[in-house]
């Protein structure tokens, strides 16, 4: 009886922990204490309310979106968190399978690089609909009057030179100087300290729209903002566990996201689409 009872229970085991799919989502560890910190243990499916100071940034953001994604196209996935430094080391473990992928998305000029090991998903941002703020201290906020390109001149930016989109836009401006700083943590100290002006950031849904970094707190250019050009995927490793039915889960999801406007709601709700700034002047063409 007893070698009964462990046999029924060996085989629930097995046939529940069949059940789920393992999909291991690279991300970095910023990026893992602001999600596990917004969905404080909540079925992700359940959440309908977005504003919130740890959804500061596309990181954060995208993550939610995929995991929805992932669940609403109809995997019952277990998603295992495998940190890493930056969104390169990302891409690059996505194309070794060291992860299945996912996670933060990436701007579909990348995809040509990896074409061959990975799956590339349908849009999550659209073209257009990526706009960032000019975030400097809360000084400057308040002294800085930009009516046009022309009021950045005397003006020194911050980004990464990593951040291949974000460069490329700030080099088209003119600008006083563009400094690179490696991470947000690094811009933000720049601009604290006086050595930029002001450093390119997704907006949030903070009253003030500010956002903080590591005790260091920033408010957008009112009136300002500029536009990144591009689209943004996720990619899945095409040889990982379980690889075409997570990426056929994916898609599926995103489209029926996508059609009951979730990714819109998602995106706005968490101040990244900023209904605060929707007139203000944009300082490059999309």
């Amino acid at each position: 009886m007893l070698r009964c009872c462990l046999w029924l229970l060996l085989a629930f085991w097995v046939g529940d922990a069949a059940a789920s799919t393992l999909v291991r989502v690279p991300m970095t560890a910023d990026e893992k204490r602001k999600l596990d910190t917004f969905v404080r243990g909540r079925d992700i499916l359940q959440i309908n309310e977005f504003a919130s100071p740890e959804l500061d940034s596309v990181g954060p953001i995208e993550h939610v979106i995929f995991r929805k994604a992932i669940l609403l196209g109809g995997l019952d996935a277990k998603f295992e968190d495998a940190i890493v430094p930056n969104s390169v080391r990302a891409r690059e473990e996505t194309a070794l399978c060291e992860v299945t992928g996912g996670g933060t998305a990436h701007w579909h000029p990348y995809y040509a690089q990896f074409a061959r090991e990975t799956y590339e998903s349908s849009a999550v941002i659209a073209q257009g609909v990526y706009e960032k703020g000019l975030y400097t201290t809360r000084e400057k906020a308040a002294a800085l009057k930009i009516s046009g390109p022309d009021g950045l001149r005397q003006l020194a930016a911050v980004t990464s030179d990593t951040w291949v989109i974000d460069w490329a836009t700030l080099q088209g401006l003119p600008l006083k100087a563009l400094y690179s700083g490696a991470n947000r943590t690094a811009q933000f100290r720049m601009v604290q300290g006086g050595r930029a002006d002001f450093t390119l950031q997704d907006f949030a849904a903070t009253p003030d729209m500010s956002i903080e970094d590591q005790g260091v707190r920033l408010y957008p250019v009112p009136g300002v903002k500029i536009a990144l050009g591009g689209t943004r995927h996720y990619f899945i490793c095409r040889k990982a566990p379980d690889a075409a039915k997570v990426f056929a889960a994916l898609q599926k999801g995103l489209q029926m996201m996508r059609q009951s406007g979730e990714i819109d709601r998602i995106l706005s709700g968490s101040g990244f689409v900023s209904k605060a700034a929707r007139n203000w002047l944009l300082l490059n063409r999309k």
